[in-house]
């Protein structure tokens, strides 16, 4: 037992945990199954030690500035374990209320299809400007709200001892509010970020000398269940992709055709968009509308001045549309059945080639195609961001401050419905593309830079770290319950930072700013209730 405590205390510590994690892929990048052509580069190396450096820097510092302001707080008496029932049956209602909303307007009031939609837009992203979908202020209310759901699950596992009943209960329908957002979406993010703050939880928990998880209830069984689940639907959903994409490429090139015609300028300032906003498929091989490939050095920057706006096809025809092309039968596809196959995918969707231990055991036969292309593109999907800071340093010249909107996934469509003379969404698609990596995952250093510029990034990833180091001290040296739900989420941001930055994952920013209300609202509830009962007090 002493063992897991100190082990938790070690993995639960932001300084510790973001040295191991980009260690650990610095050195996969580095041996791994994927030979990516002078990678870790110098210049990677460099950047991750500065952001590195920068982040343990201002980590010490939030520490100090937790012991600073806490040394002169007066002591407050702890929250009742009632109010604490009620602000988590409170949350879960609120995020259900938010995803119900969100539901309502994307499958009922929109005027298309929602799952053929949203699967369209993970094939030919750069579409979106050119399709016109009604949006109704449901949908906007539901996003600031559905991510109380998520508060909700991790106030539960948090402090479920005190948590019973019925608050119990709606904590745990919450679960809701992060699967209905990858369905509706057409995505998973919003599930490995819900499971990924729930691991996060579990360490704090056993940091603090507690069990892993609140007794009853049996939520070991339902954690592995969820987790088996998470699994499938992952398997599911990238397997429907492929076959979706597959059979609406002739309709996704003739609506990107027509959306040349209407604006000439998108031809000749943007190639052509890659499939999907991520890299190619862990579960099958990239299709014929393979993601685009990032340049392995620097380009001539072809112009970014943003498109105008034009007009697109209506939600109602394009599901008509998207009805007949799904009508057709879709060609059969090539199977992955030898080795050279896995080569020759891996080479025209992703520029890198296996290493020389992994083609030995396909050339023998120790390891089937299928498999090889399984597990490569599961390590491509996961360490192919170190290629891309590469890709962007080398580009970075041609990167304009994007001020959030890379990162805050919400501000896209805000932008684009009640503010459409402003193009800033359009530059940004513009220089992604043209650089190469749009469709990529930045990592977190990436992220920052191309959102913040050289030092607005240097900024961020300070005011990340002293987060870190603020909340991490805070729940160590206090009852509070704001540190320990940000230290919680910025757990979850380095577990992610290989990927994205910590506002960048499934709209992470809104679960941000629910878990800040919710937590300051706690901690500041018996001083307030002391002030407005002074005799009580």
């Amino acid at each position: 037992m002493q063992r897991s405590v100190w082990l938790a205390c070690k993995l639960s510590s932001p300084a510790v945990l973001i040295v191991l994690i980009w260690g650990v892929l610095l050195a996969l990048v580095a041996v791994g199954p994927i030979d990516y052509p002078g990678q870790p580069s110098t210049a990677v190396l460099v950047i991750v030690g500065i952001g590195l450096a920068s982040f343990l820097l201002a980590y010490r510092g939030g520490g100090f500035l937790f012991d600073v302001g806490f040394a002169r707080r007066p002591e407050m008496p702890a929250l009742s374990a009632a109010m604490l029932n009620r602000v988590v049956a409170g949350t879960s209602l609120v995020g259900i209320a938010g995803i119900a909303l969100m539901a309502l307007d994307r499958t009922v009031l929109s005027g298309v299809n929602n799952a053929s939609y949203s699967e369209l837009l993970r094939c030919a992203p750069g579409l979106i400007s050119f399709i016109e979908i009604k949006r109704t202020p449901i949908l906007y209310l539901g996003y600031v709200t559905f991510s109380f759901g998520f508060v909700s699950l991790i106030l539960f596992l948090l402090k479920g001892e005190v948590i019973k009943g019925w608050a119990a209960a709606l904590a745990q329908l919450s679960v809701i509010s992060p699967v209905g957002y990858a369905v509706l979406y057409s995505g998973r993010f919003p599930i490995l970020l819900a499971m990924l703050l729930m691991l996060s939880t579990m360490l704090i928990r056993v940091s603090q000398g507690h069990r892993l998880l609140p007794a009853g209830h049996h939520l070991l069984l339902k954690v592995m269940i969820a987790l088996g689940l998470f699994v499938l639907y992952s398997s599911w959903v990238w397997s429907s992709r492929q076959n979706f994409c597959i059979q609406l490429t002739p309709l996704i090139s003739e609506l990107e055709g027509k959306q040349r015609q209407a604006n000439p300028l998108v031809a000749t300032q943007t190639p052509e968009p890659p499939t999907q906003q991520a890299p190619s498929s862990p579960a099958a091989p990239p299709t014929a509308r393979a993601p685009a490939q990032p340049p392995t050095g620097p380009q001539a920057a072809p112009a970014t001045t943003p498109p105008a706006p034009v007009e697109g096809i209506s939600g109602t025809d394009l599901s008509k549309k998207m009805a007949d092309a799904a009508a057709v039968p879709s060609a059969a596809s090539s199977q992955t059945n030898t080795a050279a196959s896995v080569l020759a995918i891996m080479l025209e969707a992703w520029n890198v080639k296996p290493r020389g231990y992994v083609a030995s055991a396909l050339d023998a036969g120790y390891l089937s195609p299928q498999a090889a292309l399984i597990g490569l593109s599961s390590f491509f999907y996961l360490t192919h961001g170190v290629r891309t800071i590469d890709i962007g340093w080398q580009a970075r010249d041609r990167f304009s401050p994007q001020r959030g909107i890379y990162e805050v996934g919400v501000l896209s469509p805000i932008l684009r419905v009640f503010f459409p003379q402003v193009q800033q969404v359009s530059i940004m698609e513009a220089e992604l593309k043209s650089t190469g990596i749009y469709g990529f995952f930045p990592t977190a250093w990436l992220a920052a830079f191309i959102d913040f510029g050289m030092i607005g990034a240097i900024v961020y990833i300070l005011l990340w770290g002293a987060v870190a180091g603020w909340s991490a001290t805070g729940a160590r040296r206090s009852d509070l319950l704001t540190p320990q739900l940000l230290l919680i989420f910025v757990i979850s941001s380095i577990l992610l930072s290989p990927v994205q930055g910590p506002l960048g994952i499934a709209n992470a920013a809104l679960v941000l700013g629910s878990l800040l209300i919710v937590g300051l609202i706690v901690d500041g509830w018996p001083r307030f209730a002391k002030r407005a009962d002074p005799v009580a007090a």
